[in-house]
């Protein structure tokens, strides 16, 4: 299993030196990073863990000016080297860089205390007490601490050995593609905390060129694998493209393992249409895309210092925008409107930056995306207030139904409530009233329509318009022809075999006398009308008797019309309400029994559910 770690504290406490001394590589790439012996942007390394897997190592500068650069570092860590120099102790960045640890939900931590040997043994113990209390008084727990000397390699190996400890006892989460794409009315779904099915991603920290190989991009994969040959899609683009070649710790592989830095080169995309804070996905139902975000405060708004309708910057994933704030008064919980749409996940932390400036305004986590309609704003307000402190994906699952009515299944266990469709989950009367709507918009425009026509006149989106829409078919509620659906039952005709249909001709034909299988000599004919029935275009009676399904479902309607449940009728009364003569009257008030419409007492029958 592949890790990534990384450092975070002050400007110029030794994180580049103790990378250097960890790895044996120099982090600093950039020129002015040399000149200045700071590092600005990320900087990268690695070395081997003890069982051979390589361990990622990212170096996040330490200055106020790049805590942007600080928050794309740390968003996929398993790990945090926190640096303090021994001759310098806490320093106001250090208490940025923690807030910043802790925001991001990071509590893997350990203590570094640098240039030891600048110092003595008593100075060394103040400053670790020092950190120790910031750790607890700021993040709320104290992490493990060492002291090392990068310069004279003491304690260098200690490190490497205890990081290697900590990664070995990690419980790692599985990050959920099913979590996503829950899109209607406009609103989508977003990858959760604690998921149920892998899902490779990967926010890109950087893009450039490389001869023979064009466009290339890096970052840290998480949730799943890419491999070489494989489509992504890139968001918020919404790109589709394919890996020509993967790269990680300077060794070409054909499979690229979460969690590792991963150098990839793109087919399909130039170097000018990428970004840093793009998200390359396995599909376009990994994430969503969104200009408009709900968040839930990790703190209240301090007067003064965050304004409504206000600016301040957002940092998520390599990703960072200005954006306006709206709080809703009394609440942790606040609008944002982005500057520029963004590739993200549900609960996936944040940072809200001071415009202008690196002041940390506050931070929390991501709730809801998209704009939502009026009428069920305040519903949402509420159920967002009520999700407990670390919600899972089953809490967005009962949002969704409680909002909408229906939500991605993902790994939901308890679906028994609920009707599924596809992918889908319904509750019975969000099942019903949408059926009812998909029927009331057929008979109005009196035409077959498609799933792209229905999505608009229905108000759902596609994607689960179209598996409710087959699940309706399969249900025998509506018919399906080629691309379009229609009122009736049964899918789609045109898919029939000749014999099929010649049967479902005659049964047409025979109306109220119905098809008597025995009488036709067609060759299959039994195995053909099993088929109809499958599919939802016959009815079988006693006696192999068939009704086409349209004409059974207006006899159980002309029947059951005026009728309350508990009420009874006898024979006569349904021959007169059916127009059947007794031959075929009994064999379907048998199947109407069967299909738990009524049931028999004595010889009347009892009403026990009406349509």
């Amino acid at each position: 299993m592949s890790y990534v770690v990384g450092t975070a504290g002050h400007v110029d406490h030794g994180k580049s030196a103790l990378i250097k001394a960890l790895t044996g590589i120099e982090t600093a790439h950039l020129p002015q990073e040399k000149k200045r012996g700071m590092t600005i942007d990320l900087g990268f390394a690695f070395f081997q863990h003890h069982n051979g897997e390589a361990v990622g190592v990212i170096d996040v500068p330490g200055h106020e000016r790049f805590i942007r650069n600080m928050v794309a570092g740390v968003w996929s860590l398993d790990m945090v080297l926190f640096v303090v120099a021994a001759d310098e102790g806490w320093m106001p960045m250090s208490t940025d860089h923690l807030k910043v640890i802790t925001a991001m939900g990071i509590d893997n931590v350990t203590l570094v205390i640098t240039k030891s040997d600048l110092v003595d043994k008593d100075m060394l113990a103040l400053v670790e007490e020092e950190a120790l209390e910031q750790f607890l008084d700021i993040g709320g727990f104290i992490p493990d601490s060492l002291s090392v000397s990068a310069h004279q390699s003491l304690g260098i190996d200690a490190l490497k050995h205890h990081i290697c400890q900590k990664l070995d006892t990690l419980s790692r989460p599985v990050l959920d593609s099913s979590a996503t794409a829950l899109q209607d009315r406009h609103q989508k779904d977003s990858q959760q905390k604690v998921s149920q099915q892998q899902a490779g991603r990967l926010y890109i920290d950087r893009v450039f060129t490389v001869n023979g190989v064009g466009t290339t991009v890096t970052g840290s994969l998480c949730g799943g694998e890419f491999h070489v040959g494989q489509k992504l899609v890139m968001q918020p683009s919404g790109t589709e493209v394919q890996v020509k070649s993967l790269q990680s710790y300077h060794q070409n592989i054909q499979t690229a393992s979460p969690v590792s830095r991963v150098a990839i080169g793109l087919k399909g995309i130039k170097k000018k249409d990428v970004q840093r804070g793009f998200c390359l996905l396995e599909s376009k139902e990994g994430a969503f895309v969104a200009n408009e975000l709900i968040v839930r405060l990790d703190a209240l708004p301090e007067r003064g210092k965050c304004r409504n309708n206000s600016e301040v910057e957002v940092a998520f994933g390599t990703f960072n925008t200005l954006a306006t704030i709206f709080i809703f008064k009394g609440t942790n919980l606040a609008r944002l409107r982005l500057k520029d749409p963004a590739c993200c996940f549900w609960n996936q932390r944040l940072l809200l930056i001071q415009h202008g400036g690196s002041n940390i305004v506050n931070s929390g986590g991501i709730l809801w995306t998209g704009a939502v309609p009026k009428p069920l704003r305040n519903k949402l307000y509420d159920l967002l207030m009520n999700l407990p402190e670390s919600p899972e994906w089953r809490d967005y699952v009962t949002l969704n139904m409680a909002l909408y009515g229906y939500a991605k299944k993902g790994g939901l266990a308890d679906k028994e409530q609920y009707q599924v469709c596809g992918e889908w989950l319904f509750t019975p009367e969000c099942y019903q009233s949408s059926f009812e709507h998909i029927v009331a918009t057929l008979e109005h425009e009196k035409i077959d329509l498609s799933v792209n026509e229905l999505s608009g006149k229905v108000q759902m989106s596609v994607a689960v318009l179209s598996d409710l829409l087959k699940q309706l078919v399969a249900d025998g509620k509506l018919r399906q022809n080629d691309d379009l659906y229609s009122l009736g039952n049964g899918r789609n005709e045109a898919e029939l075999s000749s014999i099929a249909k010649q049967i479902l001709n005659k049964m047409v034909e025979a109306q109220k006398q119905g098809f008597e299988a025995e009488k036709e000599k067609l060759p299959g004919a039994q195995k053909e009308l099993r088929n109809l029935v499958r599919l939802g275009f016959a009815v079988p009676l006693e006696g192999k008797i068939y009704f086409e399904k349209n004409l059974y479902d207006s006899l159980v309607t002309g029947i059951i019309q005026g009728r309350k449940v508990d009420d009874k009728f006898d024979i006569a009364e349904a021959r007169e309400c059916a127009g059947l003569s007794r031959k075929y009257m009994i064999p379907v008030l048998n199947r109407m029994e069967s299909d738990g419409w009524i049931k028999r007492d004595n010889n009347v029958r009892q009403v026990l559910r009406l349509q």
